[in-house]
């Protein structure tokens, strides 16, 4: 078992899941003490209340009507957040969050060094956006190679399966989420700058198990698509390395 640096970790599941996603919550819970099971929030399975005003309210604010997944994705983080406050911990305090199928790529640099990866910050992606987050190349320190942290290039931060925080980034998170607008995932979107100190490890300590979302995104495997994100990879690569 790891010796965990985090007060609790938080792993959202749900029962109803895949046999192998309750298999991976399993693993998790035997590799890392006191974890704590967040249930999931799946608005087809369950009733939410007011869902379709809320999908409504998010469409006109952002111009991106969110999904019924996304919404329960947004419910469960945010009672994670509550949680996390109601516990009134110290502010050197760190929660990891995890879900159903992230997986810990390397359990000795994960035990030795999360700790110390997140130290100095208040938010911490130790994955994000599967495996394409990138730091700015004047704040990165070498951990234990090839591990690199530093302060990711905000528009490469979109992830909810592999995150640290403490009660600073809880109080905060539960501010600019209060009114339904963007997925809990993009940071980017609804955190003001240097509203928190944010940072990364690259390569992804914590990543996502392959597998079918089930939040109900479509499949982005179109040629424009992928046109179009070469060409973000391409400037988000210049921006970081530049920043």
């Amino acid at each position: 078992m790891l010796k965990s640096p985090f007060r609790y970790t938080f792993i959202i599941s749900s029962p109803h899941e895949p046999e192998d996603r309750l298999s991976n919550v399993e693993l998790l819970q035997q590799q890392i003490p006191r974890t704590i099971l967040q249930p999931a929030i799946f608005p087809n399975q369950q009733k939410v209340p007011f869902l379709e005003k809320l999908r409504k309210k998010s469409g006109e604010r952002t111009g991106v009507t969110l999904n019924a997944g996304e919404i329960g994705v947004l419910l469960a983080n945010r009672c994670i957040w509550r949680q996390i406050v109601h516990l009134k911990p110290n502010e050197e305090d760190i929660f990891l969050i995890l879900e159903s199928d992230s997986k810990i790529n390397n359990y000795h640099v994960f035990r030795e060094k999360a700790g110390l990866m997140m130290k100095g910050y208040d938010l911490f992606f130790f994955g994000g956006w599967t495996g394409r987050m990138m730091l700015k190349r004047s704040t990165i320190q070498v951990f234990d190679p090839p591990f690199k942290v530093g302060d990711p290039y905000i528009k490469t931060v979109c992830s909810g399966y592999g995150y640290a925080i403490n009660l600073r980034a809880a109080k905060t998170l539960l501010q600019y989420t209060k009114k339904i607008a963007y997925p809990v995932d993009e940071f980017k979107k609804y955190l003001p700058a240097n509203r928190l100190k944010i940072g990364g490890v690259v390569p992804e300590l914590v990543s996502e198990q392959p597998g079918t979302t089930t939040i109900g995104h479509p499949n982005y495997k179109g040629f424009l698509f992928q046109s179009k994100m070469f060409l973000v990879h391409l400037r988000n690569s210049i921006v970081s390395y530049f920043s």
